[in-house]
């Protein structure tokens, strides 16, 4: 064996303690397993002496043809956990003499990688949802707008309705007025005058009723007015409400971007 790999030989048990995770080392010159260190769990089942040619799918005899470093991720239904396998040829004058790898255990970034595509796909979906509600609230702010139109338009309305109210109401005073003047001459024309008496005070009564149906409406348009401003006004607490709320929501939704952003970095990272 040549000197430089029986001094690595020597100090495998070194190099297992310098990685983090479950690792099993594996030493071959061109053609053989001249050392091997298995895992806690990461353990090939390799022995020494055997020939490299019996695992030609392996990283380490695929840097022994290729003499290039080859890093390689494997899943768990080879090993039972999923581990990467890093290989370095290795040389001595110029010339290939051999190879040193180290099979890993990948099971805590593997684990991370799926709880970040995880959260990515919860975070898909809030997504979604968020999207769904800023839609609804703009829609319902949209609608409130709306409605807060059509109660200055009622406001406008009842005012028109209180001009028409003032002429009638001018219309009864004059009407009271034509009736009394009329029941003046009526009551100077004497016995001829009866019959024109009996108009007038028809007149007055008419104008009577008008003017107290008036009032009457006046109340209720007053009553009416006051209900519409405290719709609006509800409205309009609602609408303010409704413009923090999507607030609320665009921020959220641009929190829920940055997590996203943070889950795909960790996936990538637990990437090879």
């Amino acid at each position: 064996m040549l000197q430089k790999l029986e001094e690595i030989k020597n100090n495998l048990p070194y190099f297992q303690q310098t990685y983090p995770e479950d690792t099993c080392m594996i030493l071959c010159d061109k053609d053989t397993i001249i050392g091997y260190l298995p895992g806690e769990r990461v353990d090939l089942k390799l022995k020494v002496g055997e020939k490299m040619e019996k695992y030609k799918g392996a990283a380490t005899y695929k840097v022994l043809q290729s003499g290039k470093q080859l890093r390689e991720e494997v899943p768990a239904n080879f090993l039972g956990i999923p581990y990467i396998s890093s290989c370095i040829p290795l040389y001595e004058n110029g010339q290939l003499i051999g190879a040193l790898a180290a099979v890993t255990s990948n099971e805590k970034i593997e684990n991370l990688r799926k709880s970040a595509d995880e959260l990515s796909k919860v975070i898909e979906q809030m997504t979604v949802f968020s999207e769904e509600i800023t839609k609804a609230t703009d829609t319902s702010a949209s609608r409130l707008q709306e409605l807060s139109q059509q109660s200055e338009t009622m406001k406008d309305n009842m005012k028109n309705i209180e001009r028409i109210i003032g002429h009638v109401k001018g219309i009864a005073q004059k009407s009271n007025i034509l009736g009394l003047n009329a029941a003046i001459e009526a009551a100077r024309s004497g016995e001829s005058g009866k019959g024109f008496a009996v108009v007038a005070d028809e007149i007055r009564k008419m104008a009577a009723n008008s003017n107290t149906a008036a009032e009457d409406i006046q109340k209720q348009l007053e009553l009416t007015e006051q209900d519409i401003l405290n719709i609006n006004n509800s409205v309009q607490d609602v609408a303010a409400q409704t413009e923090e709320y999507s607030a609320s929501i665009q921020e959220f939704h641009s929190m829920l971007e940055q997590v996203s952003a943070t889950a795909s970095l960790l996936s990538d990272q637990g990437k090879v």
